[in-house]
C-alpha cells in the first residue's frame, strides 16, 4: 500500500466497526472463505493471516504472499502503526487461526489484552469452518503436513484427530469454548450450496454477491491435490473425493476412530460409508 496518512483512533473509541475471528484446521477452506467472505465487504477491511492465539495477531500473523502477512483495502494501512496501538479505523478487521484448540483463544491473555491488541469493537463474531475428516485428513497427507521440516508438522495426525473433534463438538453445541457470538461453516455444504452460501451472507449481515466463490486461493499453493489448476472454476473441484486416493492406506485409516466418524455422521452423515476404511 502507499504511504498516504490514515487517521489513527485513540484507543478508548472504537476501532473496529465488525470484528471476525475465522478458525478452522489447515486445508479446511479457510483461505476460500476468508476470500470469498471479502469479496462480500463493503467498506474498509483489514485481513490478518494465520495469527497465534494468545498473542497480538499484527504481530504473530504468517505470511499470505511475498511476505506480506495481511491484505488491507485502504491506502496507507500501516502494520507497524497498528502494532503498537496506532489504530485505523476498519469497519472489518478479520484474522483467522488453524490448528487449534478452541480453548486457547478465550484464554485470559488474549481477553485481558483484546483492546489494546487490536482495538475496542463494537461487534465481537466467531467464525468456525469445519470440514468432514475423510476429505480434510486426505487433504493434509497430500499437502505434506506430517512429512518432517514441513510446516505445521508438529501438528501430529493424533493431535489433529484431536482438534477435530473438539471443533465437531463445538459446532453440534455440545461443549461450547468461543463465548462470542458465532457462525458455523460447513465447508461440504458451502462448496455446493449457493442458497447455503447466501445463508452464511445473511448471517454476516452482508449483501450476498457469490463474488470470490469461484477464486482458488494461491495461499500454501492452492488446493492440495489440483494446486491452482481450478481457478475461477473452483466448483469444480472434487473435494468430496478426496478420501479415495487414501482408502487403502493403513496410516490413513488408522486416524478414524468411532468416536471421529460418529461425531463426522452427526455433522455431515455418511460421507463416506466408514465400510470402505474397515479391514
Amino acid at each position: 500500500m502507499n504511504s498516504k496518512k490514515v487517521e489513527t483512533v485513540p484507543t478508548n473509541d472504537i476501532v473496529n466497526k465488525n470484528e471476525l475471528r475465522v478458525v478452522g484446521m489447515s486445508r479446511s477452506g479457510n483461505h476460500a472463505i476468508i476470500n470469498w467472505i471479502i469479496q462480500q465487504l463493503n467498506g474498509r477491511y483489514c485481513f490478518l493471516n494465520c495469527a497465534e492465539p494468545k498473542t497480538n495477531p499484527f504481530y504473530t500473523a504468517r505470511p499470505l504472499h511475498q511476505e506480506a502477512t495481511y491484505r488491507a483495502n485502504y491506502n496507507g494501512f500501516d502494520l507497524e502503526a497498528e502494532k503498537v496501538r496506532n489504530f485505523s479505523k476498519k469497519d472489518y478487521l478479520i484474522h483467522s487461526y488453524e490448528d487449534c484448540f478452541l480453548s486457547m483463544l478465550n484464554h485470559k491473555t488474549f481477553e485481558e489484552q483484546h483492546d489494546a491488541f487490536v482495538g475496542p469493537s463494537e461487534n465481537r463474531l466467531d467464525i468456525l469452518i469445519l470440514r468432514d475428516p475423510f476429505n480434510l485428513f486426505a487433504s493434509r497427507i497430500r499437502s505434506g503436513l506430517y512429512k518432517e521440516k514441513k510446516p505445521g508438522a508438529q501438528v501430529t495426525p493424533l493431535t489433529a484427530r484431536r482438534i477435530w473433534k473438539q471443533h465437531a463438538r463445538e459446532a453440534l453445541g455440545l461443549k461450547r469454548h468461543l463465548q462470542q457470538k458465532k457462525i458455523v461453516i460447513n465447508y461440504n455444504l458451502w462448496v455446493f450450496d449457493p442458497e447455503y452460501r447466501q445463508n452464511i451472507a445473511i448471517q454476516l449481515g452482508l449483501a450476498f454477491t457469490d463474488n470470490g466463490f469461484h477464486e482458488v486461493s494461491d495461499v500454501a499453493g492452492g488446493s492440495s491435490f489440483d494446486g491452482l489448476k481450478f481457478e475461477n472454476r473452483a466448483g469444480n473441484m472434487k473435494v468430496l473425493d478426496r478420501w479415495k486416493h487414501y482408502v487403502d492406506d493403513p496410516a490413513y485409516k488408522m486416524i478414524f476412530d468411532d468416536e471421529l466418524i460418529d461425531l463426522s455422521h452427526q455433522v455431515f452423515g455418511h460421507i463416506p460409508d466408514e465400510r470402505l476404511l474397515a479391514g
